[in-house]
């Protein structure tokens, strides 16, 4: 074995990027130098590197909880679905064009040789690398072509830890089925299990404990309850409540949810604001009830507008901005506020010309060059001199026909705001507690609501100790001396 561990998952949505984020932390508290890794990521929540490449926001984050900058090497590749059987590969941080399934399936041995070459120099550089497994490893039909979880545990020499997730229920069949079809190269490997997401009394599970444990000849290491964390998940949207009616005397606020919806934790900091309720949005009549809407990103802008105006999504927002609503979009987002959108060469994966919602007096145009910048203005609006920090990725170029800009370095290609409608490209706009509460306090005052002191939001290296620590609490005896075992193998 070599200084590695593998966070596998009995399934998909099991929790294994943020079990494996918290060993990253916890190792790091070690004195251990220690990397993630994960050889293909399908997944729209991305961000972007501070030498402007683009990956995987699971991996940014366990990056960030090793102490390290994101590198491209610790995903690089990454699929981001664009249509039911597309998407567009992304190798190395830059974006290689869509492919169709079958296609990229046919390309898997080259994506492997750049996968494992990426984890041979991350091996070089750092003593300590947990690897991330996508959905369940035990696929039978796509182990072959499988390149995410055992073969590249084996490459890495890793010790195995399943995720299993007890609150979707079969827990044991979950553990002893994923078990039993591992070859038995992989199942002599295995360190043990991480039960997650337990509701309730944890007590009610102790008894469970041992039967787990004797049919699966391997330690529990973990019962881990549910916590709300905000942080990033890589299967799903920033888990907030979905299609909850509006509360009274509070400043409501909707996020559209959409089929292709992306960087969500975009809406994080808005859960800092004590005085805020937030919901997703599915339900039309539900989005003409809110004070503020919100148009989150997307991978595929087009198919997503298109899908509003098909739901009847898209004349609920106008109708809530017509009573008095105010609206704000995010990159993909404040594109769909403007009046055209033009995809000439069909990458959004929907038609080739779109209405806009007509909020904004902005034209988008997409095209094959792709913009992934960290980036830092100082805002104009709705106060000047705010700083706001984050990053853009986007695929269109957008120019404004009036309106007033945002930020003091750029106009409408950057942000602009007209009549209770805001758009920014900036992913990261409202973690600026400053320009976040001043925004916020436009919308309340203007629908009669007391304005609010500024509130700081959980930085997300707080929240990352908070989850990390959780995991720590957790640990069963003897757990975390058979995972630093594991990963003091080879001298550094």
């Amino acid at each position: 074995m070599g200084n590695a561990i593998a966070v596998l998952g009995s399934g998909s949505d099991v929790g294994k990027s943020l079990v494996a984020a918290g060993l990253c932390r916890l190792f790091k508290n070690e004195g251990l130098d220690v990397a993630p890794f994960k050889a293909q990521n399908m997944a729209n929540q991305a961000g972007v590197t501070p030498d402007g490449l683009e990956m995987p926001r699971a991996q940014i984050l366990q990056a960030l909880a090793c102490g390290l900058d994101p590198h491209v090497d610790m995903g690089p590749v990454l699929m981001k679905p664009v249509t039911p059987t597309g998407a567009q590969i992304i190798l190395l941080g830059k974006a290689l064009g869509a492919m169709e399934a079958r296609e990229y399936f046919g390309h898997t041995a080259r994506f492997e040789a750049i996968a494992f070459q990426a984890l041979d120099r991350l091996m070089a550089r750092h003593r300590v690398i947990v690897l991330e497994g996508a959905g369940s490893p035990v696929e039978l039909n796509l182990m072959a072509r499988d390149f995410v979880n055992l073969k590249a545990a084996r490459h890495a020499g890793a010790g195995l830890v399943l995720v299993v997730d007890i609150h979707k229920g079969g827990v044991f069949a979950q553990a002893k089925g994923t078990l039993d079809l591992l070859p038995a190269q992989d199942r002599a490997r295995v360190l043990g299990l991480v039960v997650n997401r337990f509701k309730g009394d944890a007590a009610l599970f102790e008894d469970g404990i041992p039967m787990l444990e004797d049919l699966c000849s391997v330690p529990v290491l973990a019962v881990l309850p549910w916590m709300e964390h905000a942080l990033d998940e890589e299967d799903r949207p920033i888990r907030i409540p979905v299609d909850q009616p509006p509360a009274p005397g509070k400043l409501n606020v909707g996020a559209i949810l959409s089929p292709r919806v992306a960087n969500t934790e975009d809406l994080a900091p808005l859960l800092a604001e004590p005085d805020l309720h937030l919901t997703w949005i599915t339900d039309p009549a539900l989005a003409r009830r809110q004070d503020l809407l919100i148009l989150p990103g997307s991978k595929a802008t087009l198919g997503d507008l298109a899908h509003h105006g098909a739901t009847g999504m898209a004349e609920a927002v106008r109708a809530a901005h017509a009573g008095g609503a105010w609206v704000l979009g995010l990159c993909g987002g404040y594109q769909m506020l403007g009046e055209t959108l033009e995809d000439p060469l069909g990458g959004e994966g929907g038609p080739s010309r779109w209405q806009g919602l007509g909020l904004l007096p902005l034209d988008t145009r997409f095209a094959t060059a792709k913009t992934t910048e960290d980036r830092s203005y100082t805002s104009l609006w709705p106060e000047p001199g705010h700083g706001l920090h984050g990053y853009e990725i986007h695929q269109g170029q957008s120019l404004a026909r009036g309106g007033q800009p945002l930020v003091a370095e750029g106009g409408g290609e950057l942000g602009l705001w007209a009549a209770r409608a805001v758009g920014a490209y900036l992913h990261g706009l409202l973690q600026s507690d400053g320009w976040r509460s001043a925004f916020l306090n436009q919308v309340r005052r203007d629908r009669g609501l007391p304005a609010q002191q500024p509130q700081a939001a959980d930085p997300l290296e707080l929240r990352i100790r908070r989850w990390a620590d959780h995991v720590r609490d957790h640990l069963r005896p003897g757990a975390w001396a058979r995972l630093l075992d594991q990963v003091s193998q080879r001298e550094p």
